[in-house]
């Protein structure tokens, strides 16, 4: 049997289907939590985020017009509240533990300081770029759907996630990348030998 489309879904617990709505919170929840995660790196933070983007969504199910996808629709809503969230508390960066502490082997330590670098050189970028990347390369949004939540043209997208590519691979090379010198600084690490 197929699975009912979110069109179908949403009509029904807009007319008061309660299993119809829990469905779509099911299918959609890890989408939304991942939107909130990128926005205020907290795990707690994001569950509450994700709930109350639900909740908002299913007050105004009925607006929900299809032009865009739900996950779309539940993504443009979670975005707004990081968005108020942000205006409201000046959130502290995260401070990853100690290396050795977590780490058993050698393997597993380079393996995690490879993941924090990669943290770091994302923390680094500027923030409109760091987060048109994610969506894009992480969460697998297409620039199209990206503009949507982003409010943006998908050539700006475009633009701000090969940016980012080019900030990342200078960074985690150990370039420094200035503004103005993205293209000169990765075309002479492009010529040097390996």
């Amino acid at each position: 049997m197929d699975e009912p489309t979110d069109a179908a879904l949403a009509a029904s617990a807009v007319a008061g289907d309660t299993a119809a709505f829990e469905t779509l919170v099911r299918r959609h929840y890890a989408a939304v939590w991942r939107i909130a995660f990128l926005s205020v790196r907290e795990e707690m933070a994001a569950e509450e985020l994700a709930q109350d983007t639900f909740l908002r969504a299913y007050g105004a199910l009925a607006g929900w017009r299809g032009d865009a996808s739900l996950r779309t629709w539940l993504a443009t809503i979670c975005r707004r509240l990081c968005i108020d969230r942000a205006r409201l508390k000046q959130l502290d960066t995260v401070i990853p533990p100690d290396l050795e502490t977590v780490a058993g082997s050698t393997s597993d330590m380079e393996a995690l300081a490879d993941r924090f670098d990669l943290r770091a050189a994302l923390d680094r970028l500027p923030a409109d770029d760091r987060e048109a990347f994610l969506l894009v390369h992480h969460y697998g949004y297409s620039s199209f759907e990206a503009a949507s939540l982003l409010g943006v043209p998908a050539s700006t997208v475009r633009s701000r996630v090969g940016r980012a590519r080019e900030r990342l691979a200078a960074s985690l090379i150990g370039q420094p990348v200035a503004a103005r010198d993205t293209e000169a600084a990765v075309t002479v690490q492009e010529g040097e030998p390996a």
